[in-house]
């Protein structure tokens, strides 16, 4: 099922299909081992298809040559930035978000690419992409752009129900390797009525409840901020739909981090709405599964 090398635990691993995009989802990864000091990974897949149709056009052994040469590239790519770091190059024959969710039992982090922002790119996203944020066993991060802050702080998205450990960790461990601060955001947009149901003690109940969430936000900033001394933190809660807050908030940040809560086999991809919905706005995120033993994370 494979070809060339296998790579060592903690790697950061880089899907590559060919596509422009490649060169994005290679030099975020770069960064990203370089700065965890661990080795690049970078791997292409060709799928096992059932039927005949696409091998006329393209026979198995020259799918199989094209994605070495791809994987072959990108190594090359690679090596030629960053010259002190350890890079491997792979194929796998097998579907390309199945690939990817194998390795990520290995990896530290995958980071995978998907098309670039704009108002018809911005909404697509491939299936392999969302299969693989939604069930790699490690953190994924999707490329769709450059950072528009390389140097701008790390923004998290905070529910004060459902604050997970595994995400704060990621974000804050994030932050501190790249010398950059936290921004943990918290969007709630106000329930709106019509007129005629309007009634003041809603409002007066809708402000407690408002009130009282931003101070959960509030406190667990400050016990993060404690795990992490040397971590600037600060905190904004927008009165706005999660998505459009974090959006906003990824405008002006290196790298924007959610969780997802997903179950299911590969058949099904199941992110939950709010890491769905940053994933076709913000020009790079990070998606941390939840409920599970994930993989390294700092």
């Amino acid at each position: 099922m494979s070809d060339e090398e296998s790579f060592p635990e903690g790697a950061v691993v880089a899907g590559v299909d060919g596509s422009e995009k490649d060169l994005r989802v290679l030099d975020w990864a770069a960064e990203e081992a370089g700065r965890r000091g661990a080795g690049l990974h970078v791997l292409s897949a060709v799928p096992l298809f059932t039927g005949t149709t696409y091998y006329d056009v393209m026979p198995t052994q020259e799918l199989q040559d094209s994605a070495r040469r791809i994987a072959r590239a990108g190594a090359e790519h690679v090596r030629a930035a960053h010259p002190g770091l350890e890079v491997t190059s792979q194929v796998l024959r097998m579907d390309p978000a199945s690939a990817l969710v194998h390795a990520s039992e290995r990896a530290s982090v995958v980071v995978v690419g998907a098309r670039g922002l704009g108002r018809i790119a911005g909404r697509i996203l491939g299936s392999v992409s969302q299969k693989v944020a939604a069930h790699a066993h490690s953190p994924v991060v999707m490329v769709r752009d450059l950072a528009p802050a390389p140097d701008g702080p790390v923004v998290v998205g905070v529910d004060p129900d459902h604050v997970s450990p595994e995400v704060m960790r990621f974000a804050f461990a994030q932050a501190q390797q790249r010398g950059a601060g936290v921004r943990i955001v918290h969007g709630g947009a106000r329930p709106q009525f019509r007129p005629e149901l309007q009634d003041p003690r809603i409002d007066v109940l809708l402000d407690s409840v408002a009130e009282n969430r931003a101070t959960e936000v509030q406190r667990t900033a400050e016990e993060w901020s404690e795990r992490y001394p040397g971590v600037p933190v600060d905190v904004r809660v927008v009165p706005r739909h999660p998505v459009e807050a974090l959006a906003e908030a990824a405008a002006t940040a290196s790298l924007l981090v959610v969780g997802s809560r997903t179950r299911g086999g590969l058949a099904n991809v199941r992110l939950g709405s709010v890491s769905r919905g940053v994933l076709h706005e913000a020009p790079v995120v990070a998606v941390v599964r939840v409920g599970h033993e994930p993989g390294r994370t700092t």
